[in-house]
């Protein structure tokens, strides 16, 4: 299927920032990298007991290492344009990958590809209007230019669906490399840890066992055949075993991806002076379940497998430090900002729901309370607010189930205190309705 590209006029961008730019010959360099499906506590720097990143855990010994990042949302398409946007799923209105007819369609019932509204203003289009060459090499599928990624950037790869950074990381390469200099955002993303992904059986495993190597090629024929029936309503049937091959192979996308991130660093560091003026932000979409609540993949939960990614920001000469004070992904987009010293318009300001990282990463600033939603594919209808202090409530809109837990004593999320705790329920969930009364539409 294929989107038509969005185009806003320049006078609409130019309102959208007022500031002095700074052209490419001033401006820092930045990359952002979205490592999609990577989940936080199987991140080495974050306390996993596996060496399964030890390229990410170098860089994030230098950088600024948040860990307590959540994500908006527990699936690609609206988590990614919450970063792009700083705005909640429901308020840049991509929590689907399709839209259902307007009323005036005279009873249609086929569904139209989403897009984002010309009304939201990207981070690379503000970016591009301050002098910036802007380019994206990414896996498509739900960061597809058609649903307003592209927006803002001169370059924007998206083919073929679900590539990963054996292709992404060497694209971005070649167009630094034709692209010298300082005034550049570069968008790499890969889904290489997406169950959709198959990993290559070619025998030379670290954590996957010798009785779990034939099982390897099948595993994603049975994952998505456990992911339909979770879609269908159905109760899976699943072993310890089951339990363990998930998480091995998870665990050796994981390092191969990671051995690609070393390279990629490694061959930036060598273009010299212009790798020593880049900003490095690396990231997750949204985590994976491995059977943690009895279910696999993501998108249908807002449990913190689901939310808890990994974020870091490395700052050229600029010693890092470890921040575990709670934040949110959709605070990249006025991060950055404040980084670069660029001030969008009112417009812009008004509507920004995330908040600057800057101080955070100076000593200062509180903790930030996180909301989180999920509408995936229209099966599920899901809402969670989540306090810096550890309370955390989630309400499921079909059932009106609810659940309550505190992540600071419990962070696998394994006793719901709901009826225990009907009072810091309660306010939690006046918090998250007060929430969504905020959400304004675009």
């Amino acid at each position: 299927m294929k989107f038509p590209r969005i185009k806003m006029s320049r006078v609409m961008i130019a309102a959208a920032l007022s500031c002095a730019p700074r052209l490419h010959a001033a401006g820092p360099n930045l990359i952002l990298i979205g490592w999609d499906t990577l989940r936080a506590d199987h991140v080495g720097a974050l306390g996993y007991k596996r060496k399964t990143t030890p390229n990410l855990d170098s860089l994030a010994a230098k950088s600024f290492l948040f860990t307590r990042a959540i994500s908006p949302s527990s699936w690609t398409l609206p988590a990614f344009m919450s970063v792009f946007t700083g705005l909640y799923p429901s308020e840049h209105g991509l929590t689907n990958k399709f839209k259902l007819p307007p009323a005036a369609s005279g009873g249609s019932t086929e569904l139209e590809p989403a897009s984002l509204s010309t009304a939201v203003i990207t981070l690379a289009e503000l970016l591009r209007a301050a002098g910036y060459g802007t380019a994206a090499f990414t896996g498509g599928s739900g960061v597809g230019g058609g649903y307003g990624f592209s927006r803002g950037f001169d370059v924007y790869v998206d083919s073929p669906n679900f590539a990963g950074f054996e292709t992404s990381f060497p694209q971005a390469l070649d167009w630094l490399r034709t692209n010298p200099g300082s005034g550049t955002f570069v968008f790499i993303h890969g889904y290489d840890t997406h169950p959709f992904r198959d990993l290559k059986a070619d025998g030379q495993y670290q954590f996957i066992a010798p009785e779990e190597a034939e099982k390897v090629p099948g595993i994603r024929a049975r994952h998505e055949k456990m992911r339909m029936d979770l879609l269908d309503g159905k109760k899976l049937s699943y072993t310890k075993e089951d339990v363990k091959l998930w998480t091995d192979v998870y665990d050796e996308k994981i390092l191969r991806a990671d051995k690609l991130l070393g390279k990629f660093l490694a061959d930036l560091s060598a273009l010299g002076k212009q790798a020593e003026e880049t900003i490095i932000i690396l990231l997750s979409d949204h985590g994976e379940e491995l059977f943690d609540h009895g279910g696999v993949d993501h998108g249908m939960t807002l449990y913190d497998e689901m939310l808890h990614v990994p974020l870091l920001i490395y700052l050229p000469r600029r010693p890092g430090r470890t921040i575990t004070a709670q934040v949110r992904t959709l605070d990249i987009f006025p991060t950055v900002m404040e980084l670069l010293e660029l001030k969008p318009g009112e417009a812009v300001r008004e509507r920004l729901r995330g908040a600057s990282l800057a101080g955070r990463m100076n000593g200062g600033a509180a903790p930030l309370d996180a909301f989180a939603e999920t509408d995936y594919l229209f099966h599920f209808n899901k809402k969670a607010v989540r306090r810096s202090g550890g309370p955390k409530l989630i309400v499921d809109g079909i059932t009106q189930g609810r659940e309550l837990y505190d992540t600071s004593s419990d962070p696998a999320e394994k006793t719901n205190l709901f009826e225990k705790d009907s009072a810091n329920a309660y306010l939690l969930e006046i918090q998250l309705f007060d929430w969504e009364e905020s959400l304004k539409t675009p």
